[in-house]
């Protein structure tokens, strides 16, 4: 919800700004130059900090992986690769992205003369790179175990929450293509432990109203003879 707020708060605020005045113009490319040069460097060091340690835990990885708008397939075949190896995989999808978004607004810059998509890499580049995994492991500090691998992409309309779907509450399924069958709910317990003591009090009654019967018939046979 933050996210949208800042980008929508963001692209408000640019569409005020006057880029037909040349000065504006010159501090919109010269803050672009500047974030997209940041954003390398960081991209760099993320590099070398994955090379400097590498880690050869396993990691089982979906062999085609599900894009922010699709499900995870649970069916899908995996292949296994080093967590080295799939931190470095990543970060060359974080860094073709962010290639590909800076040849668009400057193709837009110089065939368009449009300097708003400039300023929004402005806002943008710095947001995605804050969410980013990788940012938080390697440069945050924050514990690896708080992401666990392999990582599933945000959709940009899910508020912050994962693109899978949560599976059926009786089974779900796990990375390890595991089953997990939940326990039964106290609830369910009492319910079912309140239905059994009421058969066994029908049962009871039942019971107590036949041995009445058979008394009664020995009487009646004692007073014939």
């Amino acid at each position: 919800m933050t996210d949208m707020a800042i980008t929508f708060g963001s692209l408000f605020l640019i569409q005020k700004i006057d880029f037909t005045n040349p000065q504006n113009a010159f501090y919109a490319q010269c803050a672009f130059g500047a974030i997209q040069l940041a954003s390398i460097l960081v991209y760099v060091y993320i590099y070398n900090k994955i090379n400097s340690k590498p880690n050869n835990t396993v990691v089982r990885v979906p062999t085609n992986p599900p894009s922010m708008f699709s499900r995870p397939d649970p069916n899908e075949p995996m292949t296994e690769q080093t967590v080295t190896e799939y931190d470095l995989a990543q970060l060359k999808k974080l860094f073709t992205q962010s290639l590909f978004s800076i040849g668009i607004t400057i193709f837009l810059f110089i065939k368009m003369s449009i300097i708003q998509p400039m300023a929004m890499q402005t806002v943008m580049a710095p947001q995605n790179l804050f969410k980013n995994k990788l940012f938080k492991i390697y440069i945050l500090g924050q514990p690896e175990s708080k992401f666990p691998r392999p990582w599933v992409e945000e959709s940009p309309f899910s508020m912050g929450q994962p693109a899978a779907e949560e599976t059926p509450a009786t089974e779900q399924i796990d990375n390890s293509n595991n089953i997990t069958i939940p326990k039964a709910s106290k609830d369910t317990t009492t319910t079912t432990t309140k239905s059994r003591a009421k058969v066994t009090e029908i049962n009871d009654e039942s019971s107590s109203e036949e041995s009445e019967k058979e008394e009664k018939t020995k009487k009646n046979k004692k007073k014939y003879l």
